[in-house]
């Protein structure tokens, strides 16, 4: 497509697929790092806008398809949810990364044990927030679980380039606690109260 020759290099494309597995739209990685979503055009070619397109869990077929007894890990990005994958987990992400997740996801994680791995950021915290919140009375359980040492910015791919194994996300994700919501409020960007908000009878 001749008018993004000019974003930069395609380093990878991330099909989203229905429950069938039928391709709905591809978010597409470019070198210098950034993203596009695209969705075919029905005609062998490519629409870059979403639209009015579904949108779905990355890897939906193998979330539903996968042990219902198996945790599920939420990363925050495709090339992390296939990293885990690869080691055999459970995975999946939203498109578009932090701060896009859609509370019309949570559905297909009813009853599962959920674990949320965010990035090293404010907003990959925020995010990860999010998406508890969003889960909280559907899935069965919720952890968020911050890996330990990761550089600013990072996430597990990082986490897993350091040498770390399976087995140390394993033991990690069953020591961590799970999260309540009354426990992690909505920090609240109060104003300092002035004399007359203060009762002076109390």
């Amino acid at each position: 497509n001749g008018t993004h020759q000019s974003r930069g290099r395609i380093v990878a494309m991330y099909d989203y697929t229905d429950e069938a597995g039928e391709r709905l739209y591809q978010a597409v990685r470019y070198d210098p790092k950034h993203f596009l979503q695209r969705r075919p055009d029905g005609a062998g070619g490519w629409t870059w806008k979403l639209g009015n397109t579904r949108r779905v869990l990355y890897r939906l077929p193998e979330l539903i398809n996968g042990d219902p007894d198996a945790p599920v890990f939420i990363a925050e990005g495709e090339k992390d949810v296939n990293r885990l994958r690869a080691l055999g987990f459970i995975a999946t992400c939203n498109v578009g990364g932090a701060g896009n997740w859609q509370d019309e996801y949570s559905p297909h994680l009813t009853g599962r044990d959920v674990i949320i791995l965010p990035d090293n950021d404010d907003p990959g915290r925020a995010h990860a927030k999010g998406v508890a919140r969003s889960l909280t009375g559907i899935a069965r359980s919720v952890k968020i679980l911050p890996l330990p040492n990761l550089p600013n910015k990072g996430d597990v791919s990082d986490w897993l380039d350091a040498g770390r194994t399976a087995d140390e996300l394993r033991t990690l994700a069953g020591n961590a606690v799970e999260w309540i919501p009354a426990a992690d409020p909505e920090p609240i960007e109060a104003p300092a109260p002035t004399l007359s908000d203060i009762d002076l009878d109390a």
